[in-house]
């Protein structure tokens, strides 16, 4: 019989899962609330449940009597697949207070203050007068962000005090649980995106890449690309691995995916926060493309108990360069998509998608979830990728 495995989301940050178990000939059942999202068609069974509901995530795992369960990119399905596989008894790399902690980033910026790792000054607050009183005293421009949250929803960039009030309702507004808001600097560098694995406490590294945004400040910081290698040099990224590792064992992490954004300038390698998962911006492909090493297997090595799947290497040549670029959706009612074939046929791109279709209303770009469409491209050195990238996101369109 075919092992079954639940992949909780269907949506682009799990491709990489969902394609990496039908590639190891599994039974893949995928659970997402929206029944026409990206990932479904990759799926041998679908049930449709949403990844924030735990109570329906393991009903689903019963109903289709699945003994492995794993998810990927998503901070939400990670908080549910956590809680399903302690309450079931399902092999999974960390607990449920594990994950909170890399969650809370308010107490996640205390854990790396306690290691002695350089962090913007922050305050964890649950009034707007907190916030001011931080404001005053700091000054700006600060970042005002949801204490739990992800996707970049409700984070914002403020660069005056009077836009304070506005930013901080944001933030509270979708902050998990009912977290309240962290309000800290806004701090100038060069930001770097550290994905690996935890292996015995310590973060084996396997890929850095140069993380690039969409302009704006409000959402701020949604991901635009990941680029490797880093145009840095190596004396800026390697105390920016230094860090991401520090913060790792701060945050007593002993085991699985770890993705970490630094802020690097000379002389300082501030950490922003920890991930227990894989990036959700395809960071595992761009890392596999370089490395050769793929996340996404050693997560199902974990799911079925095979240690040596989870401490499997290297399972292909590793390109020079490697990106992932997403593109900004416009706003409006979609009325034609296209050139995604054109793209997938120039050199060095491994996949070009577009989410939207005709007929759905597009707001913008909200937030990292509402990007429209994505491209995967290696090249001979890294400025070859990003021109094989420009080419081919000259050939994608989204009509409105």
């Amino acid at each position: 019989m075919t092992t079954k495995v639940v992949v909780v989301g269907c949506g682009f940050p799990q491709l990489g899962l969902l394609g990496a178990a039908r590639r190891l000939g599994l039974h893949v059942v995928g659970l997402d609330l929206n029944p026409e999202a990206v990932g479904v068609p990759l799926v041998d069974t679908f049930v449709q449940a949403s990844t924030g509901d735990p109570d329906a995530v393991a009903a689903a795992v019963r109903s289709v009597e699945a003994r492995a369960i794993a998810t990927t990119g998503s901070e939400l399905a990670l908080t549910t697949t956590t809680a399903v596989a302690d309450r079931l008894g399902l092999p999974f790399y960390a607990d449920p207070a594990t994950v909170f902690r890399c969650q809370d980033k308010g107490a996640m910026r205390g854990a790396y203050a306690s290691a002695s790792l350089p962090v913007p000054r922050f305050l964890a607050c649950r009034t707007l007068a907190e916030a001011s009183a931080f404001a005053a005293q700091t000054g700006t421009p600060l970042v005002v962000k949801p204490a739990v949250g992800w996707g970049q929803r409700g984070v914002s960039r403020v660069d005056d005090v009077a836009q304070l009030p506005e930013a901080y309702e944001r933030a509270a507004a979708v902050s998990h649980g009912g977290a309240g808001v962290v309000i800290e600097e806004f701090l100038t560098g060069h930001e770097l995106s550290v994905n690996g694995w935890v292996e015995d406490g310590e973060l084996a590294v396997y890929g850095v890449t140069d993380r690039e945004v969409f302009a704006g400040s409000s959402p701020l910081g949604v991901m635009r690309s990941e680029v490797a290698p880093s145009r840095l040099d190596r004396s800026l990224v390697g105390p920016g691995v230094e860090a991401a590792r520090k913060a790792a064992r701060a945050l007593g992490l002993v085991r699985g995916p770890c993705y970490t954004q630094v802020c690097v300038a000379p002389g300082r390698a501030a950490v922003f926060e920890t991930a227990a998962r894989c990036g959700g911006g395809f960071d595992a492909d761009v890392t596999r493309l370089v490395s050769g090493v793929d996340l996404y297997r050693r997560l199902l090595g974990v799911a079925l108990a095979d240690r040596d799947l989870e401490r499997e290497g290297s399972t292909g040549a590793p390109h020079p360069a490697a990106l992932v670029r997403f593109v900004a959706p416009p706003v409006g009612l979609v009325t034609a998509v296209g050139g995604v074939d054109e793209a997938r046929a120039l050199p060095g791109v491994i996949e070009a998608a577009i989410y939207p279709r005709p007929g759905q209303r597009l707001a913008g770009l909200v937030n990292a979830a509402s990007r429209a469409a994505h491209l995967l491209v290696v090249g001979d050195s890294r400025d070859d990728a990003v021109a094989r990238a420009d080419a081919a996101e000259a050939r994608l369109r989204i009509e409105v």
